[in-house]
């Protein structure tokens, strides 16, 4: 009885240290603004004072003076994109940051032509390191772009059909899409320079489209000109401009998924009626751990 009892007691303690150390160890998910390390976004939450949002309900309803920054890595549906529209018609401005995910999506659906085209861009001369890690040096002169000398991008891609809007930065005529994903020029892949950064006005507001949302990132934000661009960008709705984040769509980490598991654990059993269920079978079992005793006492004598 004794070796399975201290058997359950290891096995809860096991259980609660485990629990502690997933509700502790901070969040590891791609852009995550909770996200402290190499690929989070809690830098850029810092420097600008963002608000991070789960569903565009919480939006206001007149958004002039406030961003919206979006990495698309998850589908949207109808009734979302019409949120976004008309987020952007009303005076907000919409920053789509996208590489390979979704971000088509938005631009279709708030009517424009511009589309990213999800083909790997690099550039083997002007870089960071390597192809991958092209570098930006290309920028029209725009108040969006002042005070930006360079921007390093990691895994970037491009835009195309952007004849309606107003490119802002572009590639060297040295980079390339990668359309076979062989790292290497191949003799029918196409060559720069491509777009890399546009917007577009759209109603009273904007719609930018940024080819690759990395530029954000923990490790990769206070390189070059990568914080002052984004700077640039959410001043299109004015001076102070209030600031979202979705996270709404982005894919949750195993790490993401156990802290909420671990947040309805603890928000259920810290419920009125689970706590007093629970003091009510403490009761229970230390009477019948008192009975027992006296039962045994009882035989003894």
């Amino acid at each position: 009885m004794k070796i399975s009892k201290f058997l359950l007691a290891a096995a809860l303690i096991l259980i609660i240290s485990f629990a502690a150390l997933i509700w502790f160890y901070p969040p590891n998910g791609d852009f995550r603004v909770n996200n402290p390390l190499w690929n989070g976004l809690s830098t850029l939450d810092s420097k600008m004072n963002a608000t991070a949002i789960d569903t565009f309900a919480v939006l206001p309803a007149n958004p002039r003076g406030t961003a919206l920054l979006l990495v698309p890595y998850e589908p949207f549906s109808n009734s979302e994109l019409s949120e976004l529209n008309s987020y952007a018609s009303n005076g907000g401005t919409l920053v789509v940051l996208d590489d390979y995910g979704f971000g088509n999506q938005i631009l279709s659906g708030v009517g424009l032509n511009m589309r990213f085209t999800g083909v790997p861009m690099l550039d083997p001369l002007y870089n960071y390191k390597n192809e991958w890690l092209p570098q930006i040096n290309d920028f029209a002169a725009n108040p969006i772009t002042e005070n930006v000398s360079s921007l390093f991008l990691n895994h970037a891609t491009c835009l195309n059909d952007t004849s309606d809007a107003t490119v802002l930065a572009s590639s060297s005529s040295f980079s390339f899409l990668d359309l076979a994903g062989t790292g290497t020029y191949q003799s029918n892949d196409p060559n720069g320079p491509f777009p890399y950064a546009a917007y577009q006005k759209v109603g009273q507001g904007y719609v930018v489209a940024i080819a690759d949302p990395s530029i954000m990132i923990n490790s990769m934000i206070g390189m070059g000109s990568n914080l002052q661009f984004i700077k640039n960008v959410v001043a299109l709705s004015g001076p102070n401009p209030k600031i979202f984040i979705d996270q709404g769509h982005l894919p949750a980490a195993p790490l993401d998924i156990a802290k909420a598991d671990l947040a309805s654990i603890y928000a259920m059993i810290s419920s009125p009626l689970v706590t007093l269920t629970l003091i009510a079978v403490v009761i229970v079992l230390s009477l019948n751990s008192i009975w027992r005793k006296r039962e045994k006492d009882a035989k003894r004598h």
